[in-house]
């Protein structure tokens, strides 16, 4: 056995540091291009391991949920064109993302430039229409954010790559953005 699979075996048995800030317990969204993805790889799994594991934030990944059980049956459906199948479960799928928007407490939504992403269009939008914490992470650079949420989300919401956005999470996990009232529920203050 070599001395990485122990060392890995030791951390897990080990008591894991308890995050600790104002972070702590509140719920992230995590937003961001599914059936359009660039590659069928997860490119959540790193942000999500972060958040979870420095800023203890309970995160809800759509892309690791239940529903994405129906997928092969929504490819199949396209192909024979069977919109009533496709409208069903879209519509179940747009309940539960929306209704688990509704909940957290913060969106994070990476934005990759000329992805598209309707779902997480929506989901950006009613977040920000409840005032939350709506951040906005594009990897090729914050220039390539689309226009339009320029005219809606504030300009330190928005991020030209995860390392930014974490940095910013840790100022806010400080208590360095209380008059900010985006984070007014996160800080507790009203």
């Amino acid at each position: 056995m070599n001395i990485n699979r122990i060392w890995s075996k030791i951390k897990n048995l080990l008591p894991r540091r308890k995050p600790k800030g104002y972070l702590a317990g509140k719920r992230l969204y995590l937003s961001g291009p599914i059936e359009h993805g660039e590659d069928k790889i997860n490119w959540r799994i790193e942000p999500k391991n972060i958040f979870k594991e420095e800023f203890g934030l309970v995160v809800f990944d759509p892309f690791d949920d239940p529903k994405q059980q129906w997928v092969p049956t929504l490819t199949i459906a396209r192909e024979n064109q069977d919109y009533a199948t496709i409208q069903k479960i879209a519509a179940a799928f747009v309940r539960k993302d929306l209704g688990a928007v509704d909940r957290s407490d913060i969106l994070v939504s990476c934005l990759p430039f000329k992805v598209p992403t309707t779902g997480s269009h929506h989901e950006i939008i009613n977040s920000n229409d409840t005032k939350k914490p709506t951040m906005l992470v594009c990897p090729q650079g914050k220039q390539f954010i689309p226009i339009w949420y320029y005219g809606f989300i504030p300009l330190e919401f928005m991020f030209g790559s995860f390392e930014e956005l974490y940095e910013y999470l840790r100022q806010v996990n400080a208590g360095l953005h209380k008059d900010n009232d985006r984070w007014a529920f996160v800080y507790e203050l009203i």
